[in-house]
Parts: C-alpha cells; structure tokens; sequence
C-alpha cells in the first residue's frame, strides 16, 4: 500500500505540474504588435522629477521586490512624432493603451495631466486605456510623462504598451479586460448567487452540511476575487493583502469539508493539519512587519493549499469508485487544473521579472465550484433516476396486485355465485325430495298395501323413483364420483339381488372430470345406469364390475355378450349405446365398448 501511495503521490505531482507547464506555454494574453499603432518598449527613466538627469529603459520594467512599507515611485518619459495630418482631414480621437502596470500611474501630455491615479484601487490586474484629450496633441513632437506607484514589497511593473487612434486600440483593450477583470467580476457574481443558492438549501437541509460548506466556500472566494476584479483594498495594506490571499486557504480549507462530507473521503486529518497551519500563518503575519506581508502571505498560502490540494488529488484517485466514471473524470479535471493554475498564479505574483503578463487564477473559483455543483447536480439526476426506476417498478406491482385484486375479485364473485347455485339446487332438491319423491313413494306404497294396480306400473313408479333418487344423488355427491357410484350401487342393489345378479366393486383411485359439476356427475351417472340397466335387461349376466381409477370406469359382465358392428347396422338400433356415447362426449371422456361370447366391457377414459 505505501507503495502505491508513493507512485499515486509522484504521479499527480507529474500530472498538476504538467498542467502547470502547460499553461504557461499557452502564454495567454502575450503583449505583441497591434496592426496600426505604435508600440512603446524604449523610454527614459528619471532620476528625480522634473527628469533633470535621465537614463534609457527597455520594457518590460520590473523592480526588484523589497519588505519596505509605504509607496514608491519611477517617473517616466518618452516622446512620439506627430504624424504629419492631412488638409482638412477631420481630427482622429487618439489614445495610450496600458496592458499590465503595477499598481497605478499618473499621465502628463505636454505638460498636461491627463489621467491620475485614485488610491486606494490599483491597476495591477486592469488594462488601461486613456483617450487623449485633442487639445494636448499639439505639436510636431509629443512628450509623455508617466509616473509609477506601487508597493515596495511587490515591486512595479510597466509592460510595453501603445500609442494609436482609439478605435485601434479599444477592441483589444476590451478582450484583455473581459478575460482579467472581467471575467473575475463575473465569476464574483456568481460566487454570490451560487453562495446565496447553497445556504437556502442548507436552510432546508440542515443535516447535509456539504451545502453549508460549499455555501461558505463561494463566500470566501468572494474576498480573493474582488481583488482581481476591483483591486480596491480597504483596512490598510497589510490587512487586506493578508485577508485576499488567505482566502484562499480558507476556500480550500471548505472545499476539503465539502469533498469530506459529500464523497465520504477521509480528509478529517488534511483538515485539522490545514486549519492549524493556517492559524499560525494569521498570527504571524499579524505580528509582522507591513512589509513583509505580501512575502509571508504568498509563500504561507502556497505551503498550505498546495499540499492540500495534492492530497485530495490522491485520495480522489484512490477512491475514484466513489464516482461515476463521468463524474470522477470531471471533478478530477477540475481539481487539478485549480492546483495548475494556482501554482501558474504563484510564478506571476512572486517572480521578481515574470515572462507572462495574464493573470488566470479567477478561473480557479470558477472551475472549482462549477466542478462541485457538477458533483451536486450529478447526484440529483441520478437520484431521480433512482426515483423514477423505484416509481415504475411501484407501478408495476400496483397493476400486477391490481390484476391479482381483480382476479380475487372475480374468484369471490365466482365463490358467491356458486354459493347461490349450491343454496337453490338445495331448495330444488328438497323439493323433489319432499314433493315428486314424496308422491311417488305414497303411491307405491298405497298399491303395495292395498294390492292394487299392476306389476309394470308398479316396476315404472319404482325405476322413476331411483332415477328421481340418482339426479338427487348427482347434485348432493358430485364432488366425489367414488361416493356416487356407490350410492348408485346402493339404490340397484336390491334390483340386482331380484335378478340374480353378484355386484363385483374395486375401487383403485378416485375419478376426476375435465370439468367436474353436478350436469355432468349426472352423465357419468346415466352412462353407468344405463349398462348396468343393459346387462339386467339383456345380457344374461350373474356378475356385474365395476372398476374404477384416476382415469377410467369400466362397466364388465361375464353374459353372453352381442355383436356391436350387427347392432349398430340392425333397422331398429337401440338407442342405450348412442345416449352413453353422447353423454360421453359431453363431459368428455373417452367412450369404448367391446364384447363378445365371454361378456361386455364399456370404458370411459377420461382425459
């Protein structure tokens, strides 16, 4: 693991400073010729103010930086031939284009003053660009006198700059502008409503601190960036220098609270480390000199975040499967180019001669809290992903238990609607019970004491009688066929037993329908009648079986059996054999009749 650690430590090192390089070889905002003005790179530089002695001066012109308080001064003189104007030609408006100064100037046109510096702002990172006034451009020869102030500890600085007509001048005035001063007033706008935004949230969420701290962290970098949007400074030079650049610190000292709450990093002891050296930076600047402020400040500053800074790096990398792909190479993009671009800055502020002439640590804050709300909104839409996954895969069991309610729904309709049929077969067969069964059985019995009427109506009433009693015995016993083959049996045995006949029962499983329900337990109960009615009637039988399993009933005899084929092509067919084949089908089961010399057999199969 050490191991790792130190290739992962060398790597971003190798990474932040590549970055770095590669910044500074973009040499953003390079001062260069400008197509139809006239550059100014040689000057005299006095000695004394009214430029008594004077000595020649190539720009850029830097001083050395020195822990003096206080401002000092460089006065500056150079003069520009005046173009010879055409007759009557209208007088064109012309002015002096100042890319980088440190920190202000006063200007002096044949002895004029045109423009004059206004502290407490300073001009450090502000092109400047003054109109000259027409009256002042008088002359074959045009003298210019400028004088340099700035503070001691950071030095003065005076690139080359222009003299032309104003229309030349003000376009690239106007793009250095928007990318220096410009651009970090826009990124300090929106620092504020970001910084507005976040602790709303947090005012609503106050368990998710990450808003808090993010929230505070585009406040600090308010302080930094109206520096290099405004350079105004307030409570004195060694207050406001120390406030700007630890603001930095603090930025990335709630950057690394933010990283810490919201991805789970462990940054508690980055944190305590950051925060302590921090304090005692404060203290000692406080305790310092005035001229040393600027000095302690920038190297405390850099001592503090950009080893802050790495270690989030590191411990990015090595937890990068906290983030999506997507996410990780956004955030990681960001934080690096930050500590780039922080390290650029550092070269600038701190070189005593520095080659580049574009400030670009207003990019910083920007790409910082852009990347963060990037994190921020990145959660969101996966959460709301999550939610609509979560949100569909609830609709999907609402309509599947829906379906399910629905369909237990109509299982009780079903049960109620059953229920009411069993309730009337009940009543009906009570009334067939107590009505046409009653009758029928006070009839028979009359005959029998009174000795009167026939054999055959007598034989009639008694075969209505047991059929009345099997339609009753379908309806009561049609869940279990077992149980009403046997009351069958029961209600023939006495026919049986007057014929001579021996009843042969094996039961070896009970029987299903396809379609089981009284109408066709009352089919499959005439199909048996009626060959057991066939074998008393014809068949000359002495033993009836009846065998029975999960799926088949055969009806056998041992009689003298018949002709199925001389039976079916006779002129008058009986019609037993075609109503047990129709009943057959109507529940339906599979119908066979075989016979011969040694007895009948009927199956059903069913199927």
């Amino acid at each position: 693991m050490n191991g790792r650690l130190v290739r992962v430590s060398f790597g971003m090192m190798a990474w932040v400073f590549g970055l770095a390089v590669l910044i500074y070889l973009l040499d953003t905002g390079r001062i260069r010729p400008i197509p139809g003005a006239q550059m100014i790179t040689e000057l005299s530089i006095c000695h004394t103010q009214d430029c008594s002695t004077v000595a020649p001066q190539h720009l850029p012109l830097f001083t050395p930086m020195a822990p003096n308080a206080g401002t000092q001064a460089r006065y500056l003189r150079f003069e520009v031939a005046q173009p010879n104007a055409r007759p009557n030609a209208p007088a064109e408006l012309r002015a002096l284009y100042l890319p980088k100064i440190s920190d202000n100037i006063d200007l002096w046109v044949n002895g004029q003053l045109v423009f004059a510096h206004s502290p407490p702002r300073r001009l450090w990172n502000t092109p400047l660009l003054i109109p000259l006034p027409e009256a002042t451009l008088q002359g074959e020869t045009l003298q210019f006198d400028i004088t340099l102030y700035g503070t001691p500890s950071e030095g003065l600085e005076l690139q080359p700059f222009y003299y032309a007509p104003l229309r030349v001048l003000a376009p690239y005035q106007s793009w250095r502008h928007f990318w220096g001063p410009g651009l970090a007033r826009f990124t300090l706008g929106l620092m504020i409503v970001l910084m507005a935004a976040l602790l709303v949230i947090w005012s609503f969420r106050r368990g998710e601190r990450e808003y808090l701290w993010l929230g505070l962290a585009c406040a600090t970098a308010t302080g930094f960036l109206a520096h290099y949007g405004y350079g105004y400074s307030f409570g004195g030079y060694k207050l406001w220098t120390a406030f700007w650049l630890t603001c930095v610190s603090i930025y990335v000292l709630l950057i690394l609270k933010f990283l810490q709450g919201f991805l789970q990093l462990p940054l508690r002891w980055p944190q305590i480390t950051h925060a302590v050296a921090l304090t005692g930076l404060g203290v000692v600047i406080l305790f310092s000199p005035s001229g040393y402020a600027f000095s302690l400040s920038i190297w405390g500053n850099l001592l503090i975040t950009v080893p802050s800074g790495f270690v989030v790096l590191i411990m990015l990398w090595l937890n990068r499967s906290l983030l999506t792909p997507l996410d990780f190479c956004v955030f990681f993009g960001c934080l690096s180019t930050a500590l780039g671009l922080g390290i650029y800055e550092v070269c600038l502020l701190y070189t005593s001669a520095p080659s580049r002439t574009m400030h670009l640590f207003q990019l910083m804050p920007l790409v910082m809290s852009l990347a963060c709300i990037w994190l921020i909104l990145s959660r969101l839409i996966h959460s709301l992903h999550g939610y609509e996954t979560l949100t569909a895969s609830l609709n999907d069991t609402i309509e599947l238990k829906s379906a399910e309610l629905e369909e237990s729904f109509a299982e009780l309709a079903e049960v109620k609607r059953r229920e009411a049929i069993a309730e009337e077969r009940d009543r009906i067969m009570l009334d067939l019970h107590d009505g046409i069964g009653g009758q029928l059985v006070s009839t028979l019995a009359y005959m029998e004491s009174n000795n009167t009427g026939d054999g055959k109506i007598r034989r009639a009433l008694e075969d209505a009688l047991r059929d009345l009693a099997l339609m009753l015995d379908s309806m009561e016993n049609h869940d279990s066929l077992v149980t009403l083959l046997g009351m069958l049996r029961t209600r023939l045995e006495g026919l049986l037993s007057e014929h001579g006949i021996a009843f042969d029962w094996q039961v070896h499983g009970e029987p299903v329908l396809p379609n089981p329900g009284p109408s066709q337990s009352l089919h499959l109960a005439r199909i048996v009648q009626e060959a057991i009615t066939n074998v008393i009637k014809h068949a000359g039988a002495d033993t009836i079986t009846i065998y029975v399993n999960e799926q088949e009933i055969r009806i056998s005899d041992n009689g003298k059996g018949f002709d199925p084929e001389q039976q079916a092509t006779c002129e008058h067919p009986a019609n037993g054999i075609a109503n047990m084949k129709r009943r057959s089908t109507s529940i339906g089961a599979e119908f066979n009749l075989t016979s011969d010399t040694t007895g009948t057999h009927i199956s059903l199969f069913l199927k």
